[in-house]
């Protein structure tokens, strides 16, 4: 078989993938279980932890160069940027959920950009370790427990992924929150 008829590796996963749901669909039709489900989750480190964000909710990763800091702004405010012609606020996220300022940008940094409704974000990760696709027939969902306080409520459960609970960041909903809100205020601002 010569190279026009070979399937690329990404064919062949979702070929599986499409074969595990059909044999699903028809034990599941048998036993009267719902359709399995499956989404994309982005794995990141902020920091020492690992979480996972769902990839929908995020627009592009981009590599974290080209800000202008911003006076007056909460040190997480790591300041502002562009990205297709628009402004990017962008934050910190091992500053804001765990108040550790580091001035070094690892190679690994990345800034996720989520747009709001009016306005463009981006969050700045320590690390981007991979997409994983998560299949609702082999995770688990737990709620997240009380010392995680840090997450500040976006954080609503945590996730099986390769056998370590792992939380879910809903970047959206922190976007949202600065969006309508504002930039929260914060002892420690910078002049």
């Amino acid at each position: 078989m010569g190279l026009h008829g070979m399937i690329s590796p990404y064919e062949l996963l979702v070929g599986l993938a499409l074969l595990r749901e059909k044999k699903r669909l028809d034990n599941g039709a048998q036993q009267g279980q719902k359709p399995l489900e499956a989404w994309t989750g982005l794995l990141v480190r902020i920091g020492s932890t690992q979480c996972v964000i769902r990839q929908d909710e995020v627009d592009e990763v981009i590599p974290p160069t080209g800000l202008t800091k911003v006076l007056g702004m909460p040190p997480w405010m790591l300041g502002v940027g562009y990205f297709r012609g628009q402004l990017l606020n962008v934050i910190d996220a091992q500053s804001f959920f765990f108040g550790k300022r580091h001035s070094i940008v690892s190679p690994a940094s990345r800034i996720l950009v989520v747009q709001g409704q009016e306005e463009w974000f981006g969050l700045r990760i320590d690390e981007l370790g991979g997409i994983r696709y998560i299949w609702s027939d082999s995770t688990s969902i737990t709620l997240i427990s009380e010392d995680m306080e840090h997450w500040k409520g976006y954080v609503e459960q945590c996730i099986e992924v390769e056998h370590e609970i792992i939380p879910m960041l809903q970047v959206k909903r922190l976007m949202d929150s600065f969006e309508q809100r504002g930039i929260p205020d914060n002892d420690a601002v910078n002049t």
